[in-house]
C-alpha cells in the first residue's frame, strides 16, 4: 500500500487522498442517524421522526467527546510526527484513549439512571417519551461505542491510514441498512429495532478500525504511566472547538424543538427531523474536507512548511464551497422527493416542509466556509479563535435569534436562524483574518526598519 509523504508529495495529490477516506470518515454518525431516520419514517411513522430528533443531541455530545479527543490528539500527534517526535505522539494518543474511556463509562452510567428525566428536559411529552425511550434505552446503553467511532476515525487516519478509516465506515454504515430493515419491518421491533441495528454497525466500525493497530510497526504499548494531564489539557485545547461545534448543533436542536413547538406545533417537529438528518449530512461532508486537510495542514505547519500549508487549504476551500453550493443546488430542486424518502408526508408536512427546507439550507453554501476555517485555525495551533468562532456561531447567535426572530416576526422566521447565524459568523471571520493579515505586514515593515538602521 502506498504512504505518501506530507511533507514532500504534490499537496493536491495528498490532498485528494485524504478526501474520499476523511469524508466517509466523518459520515459515521451521520450515515446511522440518516438511515434510522428513513427507515424509522416509512416503518413507524412522524411520530418515531419526531422521537428520534428529540433524541439528536445525545449523538451531538457523543460526537463531541469523541472528535474532541480524536481531533485534538489527532493534530498534536501530526505535530509531533512533522517534528520527528514519535514517543511524544505515542503519549498523546495514551493519554486520549484513557481520557475517552472514563468519560464514556461515565456518561453511560449517568444517562441510563436520569434518561427519562432528560428525555422530558430534551422536549419529549406524554405523546413521544415511550418512542424516545424505546429507542433511548439500547443507544446509551453502549454510548463508549458510539464515542469511539468518532475518536479513533481521525487518530487512525493521523496515523496515515485513511483507507482503512473509510472501510470501516463503509462496513459499519453496510451492515447498519441491511440489519435496519430487517429488525424494523420483517421482525416488526420498531424503534427497539433501528437502535440495535445502529449500535452493531458502530461497533462493526469500531472492530475494523482497531485492526490498525495489529500490525506490529503500529502497536502502541499502552501504559497508565504515560498519561499526562498536562498533555489531556492540550488535547482538549486543540480539540475543544470540534467538541463546542458538535455540541452547539446538539443544543440547536433542543432550542428549536421548544420553539417549534410553542410557535409551529408538531408538523413543525417533523419537518425540523427532515431538515436536521439533512444537516447533519451536510456538516458530516464539509468536516470531512476540512478532516482531510486536517493532518497535512498540522504536519507542514510543525515543519515550518508555511507555502504547503496555504496551498492545502485553497484545494480544501475550493472543494468545500463545490460541495455546499451542489448540495443546496439538489436540495432545493428536489425538495418535495426529499421530504417523501423520509417520512410518507401528508399535504400540511408538504406545504410547510418545502419552504422550510429551501430557507434553512440555504446555509449550506456558508457553514462549509466556516467549517473549514475553524478546522484551519485548529490545525495551526491558534486554538483561541476557533473556540471563538465555536461559541459564536454555536451558541451566542443561535439563542439569540431563536429566541427573537419569532417573536419579532413570526414561527416561520426560525428557519432562518441558522443561515442568518452562518453569514454574521463568516463575516466575523473575514474581519478577523485582515486583522491578522495587517498586523502580519506592519511587522514585516517593522522587522525592515530594524534591519536598515542596523
Amino acid at each position: 500500500m502506498e504512504k505518501l509523504n506530507l511533507l514532500k508529495d504534490n499537496e493536491k495529490k495528498v490532498f485528494c487522498h485524504y478526501l474520499v477516506p476523511s469524508i466517509c470518515s466523518t459520515l459515521v454518525t451521520s450515515i446511522y442517524i440518516l438511515v434510522d431516520t428513513l427507515i424509522i419514517g416509512q416503518g413507524v411513522g412522524a411520530a418515531g421522526i419526531s422521537a428520534l430528533n428529540i433524541f439528536l443531541p445525545f449523538f451531538a455530545i457523543y460526537n463531541g467527546i469523541g472528535l474532541m479527543f480524536g481531533l485534538g490528539g489527532g493534530i498534536l500527534i501530526s505535530i509531533e510526527d512533522g517534528i520527528g517526535n514519535k514517543e511524544k505522539s505515542d503519549k498523546y494518543f495514551i493519554s486520549s484513549l484513557v481520557s475517552v474511556v472514563i468519560i464514556g463509562l461515565i456518561f453511560t452510567i449517568f444517562t441510563n439512571i436520569f434518561l427519562k428525566q432528560i428525555s422530558y428536559f430534551l422536549g419529549a411529552n406524554e405523546n413521544s417519551i415511550d418512542l424516545v425511550l424505546e429507542y433511548g434505552r439500547c443507544i446509551t446503553l453502549f454510548t463508549p461505542i458510539f464515542i469511539a467511532t468518532n475518536f479513533l476515525s481521525p487518530i487512525v487516519r493521523n496515523k496515515k491510514a485513511p483507507k482503512l478509516a473509510m472501510m470501516s465506515v463503509l462496513v459499519g454504515a453496510g451492515l447498519n441498512i441491511v440489519l435496519d430493515y430487517i429488525f424494523v419491518f420483517p421482525m416488526n421491533m420498531g424503534m427497539l429495532g433501528a437502535a440495535l441495528a445502529t449500535v452493531i454497525g458502530s461497533l462493526t466500525t469500531v472492530t475494523v478500525l482497531l485492526t490498525h493497530f495489529i500490525p506490529k510497526e503500529n502497536r502502541i504499548k499502552i501504559s497508565l504511566k504515560s498519561v499526562s494531564i498536562k498533555m489531556i489539557q492540550k488535547v482538549i485545547a486543540c480539540g475543544g472547538s470540534s467538541f463546542l461545534m458538535e455540541v452547539a448543533s446538539g443544543f440547536v436542536i433542543f432550542i428549536f424543538n421548544i420553539q417549534i413547538l410553542k410557535y409551529i406545533g408538531d408538523v413543525g417537529i417533523v419537518v425540523y427531523g427532515i431538515i436536521s438528518n439533512c444537516a447533519i449530512v451536510g456538516m458530516a461532508l464539509f468536516n470531512g474536507v476540512g478532516q482531510a486537510s486536517q493532518p497535512i495542514i498540522a504536519t507542514n505547519y510543525g515543519a515550518n512548511e508555511s507555502k504547503r500549508v496555504k496551498t492545502v487549504l485553497k484545494y480544501a476551500m475550493f472543494t468545500t464551497i463545490s460541495i455546499g453550493c451542489l448540495l443546496f443546488a439538489v436540495i432545493f430542486m428536489f425538495t418535495e422527493e426529499v421530504i417523501y424518502i423520509f417520512v410518507k408526508a401528508d399535504a400540511q408536512i408538504v406545504s410547510m416542509g418545502v419552504p422550510a427546507v429551501r430557507t434553512y439550507l440555504t446555509a449550506f453554501c456558508i457553514m462549509n466556509i466556516n467549517i473549514l476555517l475553524c478546522n484551519y485555525f485548529q490545525s495551526v495551533g491558534k486554538e483561541k479563535p476557533s473556540i471563538f468562532i465555536s461559541v459564536i456561531r454555536g451558541f451566542l447567535l443561535n439563542i439569540i435569534l431563536v429566541l427573537s426572530l419569532p417573536i419579532i416576526f413570526n414561527g416561520n422566521a426560525l428557519w432562518l436562524v441558522v443561515p442568518t447565524t452562518e453569514m454574521i459568523t463568516l463575516i466575523g471571520i473575514v474581519i478577523y483574518i485582515k486583522k491578522l493579515k495587517n498586523n502580519d505586514y506592519n511587522s514585516e515593515i517593522e522587522l525592515k526598519k530594524v534591519a536598515i538602521a542596523e
